[in-house]
């Protein structure tokens, strides 16, 4: 798998996280624990996104 396939699952993943933490705040039963965990995925892939982008610079140049 190369760098722009793992960055493009990690933004879907992302996407789909922001959806989850939208249906949460228009009614969904999650618990603030949930919404801290939703919060915490959506950080992390970010920044794994992000660290995927620079390290494909890198390897570009």
């Amino acid at each position: 798998m190369d760098i722009a396939r793992m960055t493009s699952i990690l933004a879907s993943v992302v996407q789909t996280v922001d959806r989850l933490e939208l249906a949460a705040l228009d009614g969904a039963r999650l618990t603030a624990a949930d919404l801290d965990r939703i919060r915490d995925i959506r950080r992390d892939c970010s920044t794994c996104v992000g660290l995927l982008d620079r390290f494909d610079g890198r390897e570009r140049e």
